[in-house]
């Protein structure tokens, strides 16, 4: 037998490879729900992770500014001149 026999052989439709295509319906469905749970859990990944960036800059910015020194406030008499 030629390659070229060889391949029409592997590519000739046989019941086996009809099978695979009988429940394509379902196939498709099934992969469009797993393209959507792909989908959902990458955008709730990359919120997560841009809230924790944000989250941590917070802190750090929190923690490396200096305080400011509050004025000691003034104490007022009571008594009238």
């Amino acid at each position: 037998m030629s390659r070229n026999d060889i391949r029409l052989r592997r590519k000739r439709f046989t019941a086996t490879g009809a099978d695979r295509f009988r429940n394509y319906g379902a196939v498709l469905e099934r992969h469009a729900r797993e393209q959507k749970l792909k989908r959902i859990t990458r955008i709730f990944t990359y919120v997560l992770l841009i809230g924790l960036v944000v989250l941590l800059w917070v802190a750090a910015d929190r923690w490396l500014t200096p305080e400011k020194p509050t004025p000691a406030p003034v104490e007022k008499s009571t008594s009238q001149p």
